[in-house]
């Protein structure tokens, strides 16, 4: 017996009360109504919103319309944080973590962040990488991004599909609420962009995919599953953007450098912690050097990694040392 596809939508809608909801529920177990798996996809929506039990508050997200630079489709709807709406602070990766302030919800920010065109799938957490309004201004703000690198996204758009696999609703799929899966996936899109950016090694490249990928791995701790093979990943985006001094700013650069010896630590390998620590050293000495000639140079912004790594270093055999990854 054939099945009536749009009688079990109608009925999914009944029973989930968001369209959203219903797209996701025939996403992940197809065409068919199961209780377990309605439960399922109520409670990832509530864990998707990572909004506190009982919380109350305004909203502390507004949106705004950017264009893409890719295939100027316009009107995306880009997700922003009002400004001093919640309480931010840092896991040991130096991945923000939330927490509601001035009469805000708690909301996080990390599922939203990444804008995603959903006509060719370029997706930046920067709303610069996009075109966009500027108050004030009579003509719209062009991307910062260069022309070489917007004309090879242009012809990457089949491997930025590749990426979402069986999803097809691109427009529904990264709305609000954004589920884990789209969230994960907007990530994966931000890294396939920043991988064009460091084939044509622009600043920063590395350390992006980097910290893309902690994302990642946080949204899979957040939801229960085991997010060692993200690290490992990113741990390598950080070690190339330290090899290749992929990062101007000396503060992105240490912090790079401490972030190695983070991600060693939680992944068991404490020689390489130990070998990146040393490094902080060694770079210590070289500055001193050069403060002799040049005394407008200081050691601030070396000293403050180097001691957050220290105080990991000193815990490293803490059972606690990682609970708030």
């Amino acid at each position: 017996m054939a099945i009536d596809v749009a009688d079990v939508k109608r009925r999914l809608l009944a029973l989930l009360n968001d369209v959203n909801l219903v797209g996701e529920y025939i996403r992940q177990f197809g065409p068919t109504i199961d209780i377990k798996n309605i439960k399922s996809v109520k409670e990832n929506k509530l864990k998707s919103t990572r909004v506190v039990e009982g919380d109350k508050g305004e909203d502390p997200i507004f949106e705004i319309k950017v264009e893409c630079p890719v295939c100027n489709r316009g009107d995306i709807i880009c997700y922003e944080l009002r400004a001093k709406s919640q309480q931010i602070i840092q896991n040991k990766f130096l991945v923000p973590l939330y927490a509601g302030a001035s009469g805000f919800k708690t909301v996080d920010y990390t599922l939203l962040g990444v804008t995603v065109c959903p006509r060719c799938l370029f997706a930046s957490p920067d709303k610069r990488d996009f075109n966009r309004p500027q108050a004030g201004v009579g003509e719209d703000a062009k991307s910062q991004l260069l022309s070489n690198i917007i004309m090879t996204l242009q012809e990457k758009i089949g491997e930025r599909r590749a990426i979402l696999k069986s999803v097809t609703d691109f427009e529904n799929y990264f709305k609000r609420p954004r589920f884990d899966d789209a969230a994960i996936a907007s990530y994966r899109l931000a890294m396939a962009r920043a991988s064009v950016e460091a084939w044509y090694e622009q600043p920063y490249a590395f350390y992006k995919q980097g910290a893309y990928a902690l994302k990642i791995a946080k949204i899979i701790k957040d939801g229960g599953g085991d997010n060692r093979k993200l690290l490992q990943e990113a741990l390598e985006f950080y070690e190339e953007a330290f090899r290749t001094s992929n990062c101007p700013s000396e503060e992105i650069e240490m912090q790079v450098l401490y972030t190695i010896v983070a991600i060693a630590l939680r992944l068991g390998d404490q020689k390489k912690a130990n070998s990146y620590i040393s490094v902080f050293s060694n770079v210590r000495n070289n500055r001193v050097k050069e403060m002799r000639d040049n005394p407008k140079l200081n050691c601030i912004a070396i000293d403050k990694s180097a001691d957050r790594a220290a105080r990991l270093w000193e815990d490293r055999d803490s059972e606690d040392l990682f609970k708030d990854e």
